[in-house]
């Protein structure tokens, strides 16, 4: 028995157990997306130069927002291939969603503690320097593809 067979049968039937368990997983996974994205989209356009009223710590009020909304899309997302490990390892798709995935958390840790403690000293109205710029286009890029790769996820098929 392989592995994702193992998962399949011991850890999937929980997952598919209920009919609404899927529609309900979907519902928090994009509620989690929402939260994710719409707080990356604040602090990301802040880095690149948009909205120089407010200060850039300013925007890290929204942490919380896009950890709890991360959080979320993490759970959801490991009980999505807990509930069909055959379909999400072999599909194309959500293998270069997890890659994007992987640089998006290296280009925030990148930002949390190379960037983060430079900028946070300049004041409001600043400009940017060219390695934010780069990382809030970085992060931008990535985690909406991250969004687009795995909407095609049903649509794009396997290798």
């Amino acid at each position: 028995m392989s592995t994702l067979d193992w998962i399949a049968a011991n850890l999937g039937s929980y997952v598919l157990a209920l009919p609404w368990t899927w529609p309900i997983m979907e519902t928090l996974h994009f509620i989690g997306l929402v939260m994710l994205l719409g707080g990356l989209l604040v602090i990301d356009l802040r880095l690149l130069g948009y909205n120089r009223i407010i200060p850039t710590v300013a925007s890290h009020d929204l942490l919380p927002v896009i950890y709890t909304g991360l959080t979320i899309n993490v759970v959801t997302g490991i009980l999505f291939f807990v509930g069909d490990p055959h379909r999400y390892f072999i599909n194309i798709s959500f293998q270069l969603k997890m890659l994007l995935f992987v640089f998006a958390g290296l280009n925030a840790l990148w930002y949390q503690f190379k960037l983060s403690p430079r900028i946070d000293a300049l004041a409001a109205g600043s400009e940017m320097p060219g390695d934010a710029r780069l990382a809030g286009a970085l992060s931008l890029g990535l985690w909406f593809g991250v969004l687009i790769l795995g909407r095609l996820i049903p649509y794009l098929g396997t290798g």
